[in-house]
């Protein structure tokens, strides 16, 4: 496998596709209305779409597909109502495996090395590893298929995004539509920010929210100041705010973002990192993070019934509206953004969600048809988000995107990242801006990674990755919910990450950097 990714496309064709990759969340043709032209595929010069295959012409085939959520009680009649349209389009049935949150990376392992038959599955840098399930050879290349039957797809990803996700010039995985880029910032309930006396504008960094913390951890008993969990990924709502450009997270090489270098550096050495541990630990013994953090892997129940006040997060225009339930006593307009700096779109923040194609699928072709029905198909799409309308939502009259949710209604998925053009989406509140144009926009502003398109092999040190992977673990939990002293317990960490080969990892990926630039005249 290659060291290195192929050159990015420029970033003038970049901000001319993703000007019209996404469409209207209820236009009457789905996210057809208006597009472009498709873009050249990742792996092939030619731009003609092939011949679409017509459903009578496919034998009837089931689609299994594996995605983390919750699981729902409505979720197989909603499953009914998207297969009149997948057996009337190309023929196919869904099975829809919702696996809770916790659980899903350790699912996927499991379902990986048993051979099951599965056509798709949600792959990412957090969960469900990318890079470590190409490596293993578990996704199947699917260059030319995007090509043949993911024009609707083609048409609405940046072009320069799918740079992100190739190893070794070939692809793995479908991109996602979302806002690529990632703002950093914190999510809080504005009812406490009026109740004491705070304003948005009072923090322009992550510590200076401790003493506005400090007084709801004292005032408030029955809730929790700051939501983290010992299984969160917080260099993904925070990383950039704190400077630093992270890889994944079990591996410790970061690079810093505010300077020209592009440096690997050991992230638990840097004094950013080492400022934030302190900070939370510094609010795990004020009160501010509850004692029991580090043992929590899913912190559902107590978000949803209003018990925690301000978590960190990434800053996307529907945010207020999908945060409602657990950080707005159900009001967007109570959930206050607060970002800490500009969007930033790095190769991680691209390969965060996206769609894998296993090995063990039957009919790779059909799996691929189902995802760009996910781009082209706004009905679809939003059944699978919203589920039914009259049942799950009511519209609201006079608008065409703007939905009414209804309360426990049996099936509340609404996370369209996960699947699909997250642009085709209904508005759930009517604070919350239309995706067109604002969620292009911020792509297309968004500050650009020194190294986009750059993603690190390990396969020469996959030992040593292991090893630092596995002292990670050990320490993190702790670390991230302030549970434990980093003073006293970073020392710890990095002389284990040495003896676990971190010098020969870290000296890997510079490498493989240097190569990279240099093969792409960086």
């Amino acid at each position: 496998m290659s060291k290195w990714r192929k050159k990015a496309l420029s970033t003038p064709m970049m901000l001319a596709l993703a000007a019209s990759m996404v469409l209207g969340g209820c236009s009457s043709n789905g996210g057809n209305n208006g597009a472009g032209e498709p873009s050249a595929s990742p792996g092939d010069s030619s731009s003609a779409a092939p011949e679409q295959t017509a459903a009578s012409d496919l034998k009837p085939y089931t689609i299994k597909w594996y995605l983390p959520n919750g699981v729902f009680p409505d979720a197989e009649a909603v499953e009914a109502e998207m297969n009149k349209i997948t057996q009337a389009k190309i023929n196919a049935t869904l099975d829809i495996q919702w696996v809770d949150w916790g659980n899903y990376d350790q699912k996927m392992k499991t379902v990986l090395a048993s051979g099951e038959k599965v056509d798709l599955m949600f792959t990412s840098n957090w969960t469900n590893d990318y890079i470590s399930n190409v490596n293993k050879g578990a996704y199947l290349d699917i260059t030319d298929l995007l090509q043949e039957h993911g024009q609707n797809i083609l048409k609405q990803v940046p072009a320069n995004a799918w740079d992100a996700a190739k190893i070794d010039g070939k692809l793995y995985a479908i991109i996602n539509t979302q806002v690529l880029a990632r703002q950093p910032g914190m999510i809080i309930n504005k009812t406490y920010l009026d109740k004491y006396g705070y304003k948005a504008e009072d923090f322009a960094k992550l510590e200076d929210l401790t003493p506005f913390l400090e007084k709801v951890a004292a005032s408030e008993p029955d809730k929790y100041a700051f939501r983290v969990k010992g299984n969160d990924d917080q260099m993904t709502f925070i990383g950039t705010a704190l400077g630093l450009e992270y890889f994944s997270d079990t591996n410790p090489g970061v690079l810093r973002t505010n300077d020209d270098s592009t440096t690997i550096v050991n992230m638990y050495e840097t004094e950013e990192f080492k400022g934030f541990l302190k900070l939370m630990h510094e609010w795990y013994q004020k009160g501010i993070i509850r004692k029991d953090a580090s043992t929590l892997t899913d912190t559902t129940a107590d978000e949803n019934a209003g018990k925690y006040i301000s978590r960190t997060g990434v800053m996307n225009p529907d945010n207020p509206a999908v945060q409602a339930g657990a950080f707005g006593s159900g009001k967007a307009e109570n959930v206050q953004l607060v970002p800490f700096g500009p969007p930033y779109m790095s190769t991680g923040s691209i390969i965060a969600t996206m769609t894998a194609i296993p090995r063990t699928s039957e009919d790779p072709a059909r799996a691929m048809m189902l995802y760009d029905l996910m781009y082209s198909d706004s009905e679809l799409y939003n059944l699978m988000n919203y589920g039914i309308e009259g049942k799950h939502y009511t519209k609201v009259a006079g608008e065409d995107d703007l939905i009414q949710l209804t309360a426990n209604s049996g099936y509340q998925v609404n996370s369209g990242w996960e699947f699909g053009n997250l642009f085709n989406a209904y508005r759930t509140d009517a604070t919350q801006p239309k995706w067109i144009p604002v969620g292009p926009d911020m792509n297309n502003n968004a500050v650009t990674s020194k190294i986009l398109g750059f993603s690190f092999d390990p396969s020469s040190v996959k030992s040593e990755l292991a090893q630092t992977a596995s002292v990670i673990s050990e320490f993190k939990a702790g670390l991230i919910t302030g549970s434990l002293d980093p003073e006293t317990t970073l020392p710890k960490l990095n002389d284990k990450l040495k003896k676990a080969g971190l010098d020969k990892l870290l000296a890997e990926m510079q490498k493989q950097i240097d190569e990279w630039k240099a093969a792409n005249g960086k």
